[in-house]
């Protein structure tokens, strides 16, 4: 005897003979567009594909749905990244101060010393004396600390595409449009080390660059190189 599985909004209402179902429809235990499956059966279709000469009154016909299975173990609701909502941008003013922050601490932390070692051997060329010690440990002092800033930078934006100012003000870069890490090329070598070789090559490149930031995008023309924007963390 052919027994048929019966399921309702994903749930297994039980197995039935053919004849059970019938009753059922007849007394209202079954309806229309419940999905019916029984072996040889490819996908589920509605009850009222097999039994509509049962109803007491006319039900119009459901297409199959492709690939349901009650029986199936449960998943997870997975989004894509793309569908991910937007990140919201990070705003002008953020960015203009991340700016201006990250050169007042390279200023601080290189131009200190780099400012005092010149100071120093200016004045020994003045009096005609040897080059100070002091103005060479200034110097490599600045050299260090440039050193250590870029290698700290370069790390901060391939693991969270940030700068230390960045950081500071909560603020990131994210790959356009899902979201994700942009990581070390995109982050350093195309949005930073590409995007400087091309300012000292193009005229006026660095005031264009800076004015996309008024698209409604906010993404400079370094942002467009390297696919990126910058987001609020």
């Amino acid at each position: 005897m052919t027994q048929f599985h019966i399921a309702r909004s994903g749930q297994q209402l039980g197995v039935f003979a053919e004849q059970e179902i019938q009753t059922g429809i007849t007394s209202g235990q079954f309806v229309g567009d419940d999905l019916y499956w029984t072996e040889g059966m490819a996908d589920w279709q509605p009850v009222s594909t097999r039994f509509a000469s049962v109803q007491a009154a006319a039900t119009p016909q459901f297409p199959t749905i492709t690939g349901f299975n009650p029986y199936a173990a449960p998943q997870s609701n997975v989004v894509s990244a793309a569908m991910k909502p937007q990140h919201a941008l990070a705003s002008r003013g953020s960015r203009l101060g991340a700016s201006l922050l990250d050169g007042l601490v390279g200023a601080f932390a290189v131009g200190l010393p780099l400012v005092a070692g010149i100071a120093m051997l200016s004045g020994a060329e003045k009096s005609n004396n040897e080059v100070p010690v002091s103005a060479i440990v200034s110097f490599i002092i600045a050299g260090l600390a440039f050193l250590g800033l870029t290698i700290y930078n370069i790390i901060l934006l391939t693991n969270s595409g940030q700068t230390i100012a960045k950081r500071w003000l909560g603020i990131r870069i994210v790959n356009q449009p899902d979201g994700q890490n942009p990581g070390f090329v995109k982050a350093f070598l195309l949005r930073s080390f590409v995007n400087t070789i091309i300012c000292q090559v193009v005229p006026f490149y660095s005031i264009v660059d800076a004015c996309f930031i008024f698209r409604e995008d906010q993404r400079c023309l370094h942002d467009l190189i390297a696919d990126t924007v910058v987001v609020k963390c």
